[in-house]
């Protein structure tokens, strides 16, 4: 019976690596074919639960899911958007990144990893209220230097400034943060929820 289980768990495994790698070619068509197309990408990324898919929502109306759950969004969700005085944008979410991510969840992943790879700006959502707001931040920035994106642009999006006390809140709606010597990145203070600061982003 022993065998026979394993046998099973091996067919089972081997059949989705094959629908895995069937998933990347098709999402790598998918990026080709918007390649072709001059618009510049927006990726969203941030840890687990930062808010990304509600910012992404609240930017672009789609109706992206979300829940404060670990893996919420799985497969990379795509819109245009469009801006008043610049060109309009492909926006992308992606998976929220973990503390520690398994290799074989960035293998899993890698379909929408690579939305982040290829685009021309990262919006880096960091949970403003978390108590770890800084490691979890570190933490992204590791997984994008494993993947390759460390070199891309970046606004960090401190978002759900609306669950800060008044005594912690920003005095400025946006500001920069060293993150290396010589290393500055505009930081924008918002709440995706409540639509605070989105204009400003």
């Amino acid at each position: 019976q022993l065998e026979l289980d394993r046998r099973i768990i091996q067919e089972r495994i081997e059949r989705l690596q094959k629908d895995l790698a069937e998933v990347v070619r098709t999402r790598d068509l998918h990026r080709k074919g918007r390649a072709r197309v001059p618009y510049p990408v927006v990726a969203i990324v941030g840890y687990t639960n930062a808010g990304k898919s509600t910012l992404f929502r609240a930017l672009t109306g789609a109706d992206a899911y979300v829940a404060d759950q670990l893996f919420a969004t799985l497969d990379p969700t795509v819109r245009r958007l469009k801006l008043p005085h610049t060109p309009d944008l492909v926006v992308a979410d992606t998976v929220g990144f973990v503390r520690d991510l398994p290799h074989e969840l960035v293998a899993a992943f890698r379909s929408t990893l690579m939305e982040a790879r290829e685009a021309d700006l990262l919006l880096h959502v960091v949970d403003a209220a978390s108590p770890l707001l800084g490691e979890q931040r570190v933490e992204v920035d590791r997984v994008l230097e494993e993947i390759g994106a460390a070199g891309i642009p970046q606004i960090l999006v401190y978002n759900k400034v609306d669950l800060l006390p008044e005594s912690q809140r920003p005095r400025e709606p946006r500001d920069e943060l060293e993150l290396a010597p010589g290393l500055r990145v505009p930081r924008v203070f918002i709440s995706a929820q409540s639509g605070e600061g989105l204009d400003l982003l």
